[in-house]
């Protein structure tokens, strides 16, 4: 499968992010990212955007090691494959190209 581009927004900056994952499955993945940074701003609105996606990312990390502590319908290895696909997903775009806006 060759890796297609999805265009998201997240927090009013347009991105491209590449991904061998579904255009659908890649933009739930950046709603989640851009209602995580909006409800942190929200709290803390004197943050700059690097500290702001910082602070997302722990969330969204914790919000991961939670799952992963306490064990629901999912396995731990689909929980692994998950993790592994939202790895790929930064590795092949996320934090590289950004469209100008």
């Amino acid at each position: 499968m060759s890796a297609a581009k999805t265009t998201v927004n997240i927090l009013g900056e347009t991105f491209t992010i590449r991904g061998e994952a579904s255009e659908d499955y890649i933009a739930e993945i950046a709603r989640m990212v851009d209602s995580t940074m909006r409800d942190i701003k929200s709290q803390q609105q004197s943050l700059d955007r690097f500290r702001l996606a910082v602070l997302a990312a722990i969330n969204l990390a914790d919000e991961l090691m939670r799952k992963r502590q306490t064990p629901d319908e999912r396995s731990d290895e689909q929980l692994s494959q998950r993790t592994r696909q939202l790895i790929d997903l930064l590795d092949e775009g996320l934090v590289g190209e950004r469209l100008a806006g």
